[in-house]
């Protein structure tokens, strides 16, 4: 996912506006589907891996204050 995050970013940056909606709807998909083809299935195999509301919270702060300083490979 942090690697799909960093490729729109790159990818934003080196294409025109009128195309970041399109890119964004892509990498969007692919992260979806990751989402429910393999993080889904082993958080309900392995339910001790669904992380707190706190840690969500946490994950989120560090990835604003990244995309603020414009430094998202170190999220």
């Amino acid at each position: 996912m942090a690697a799909l995050d960093h490729a729109l970013n790159g990818a934003l940056e080196g294409v025109p506006d009128e195309f970041h909606r399109e890119i964004k709807l892509g990498i969007g998909r692919a992260m979806s589907a990751i989402m429910d083809e393999t993080i889904n299935p082993a958080i309900q195999a392995y339910p001790e891996l669904n992380p707190s509301k706190e840690t969500w919270v946490s994950i989120a702060k560090i990835r604003v204050r990244a995309r603020a300083t414009s430094d998202v490979t170190d999220a």
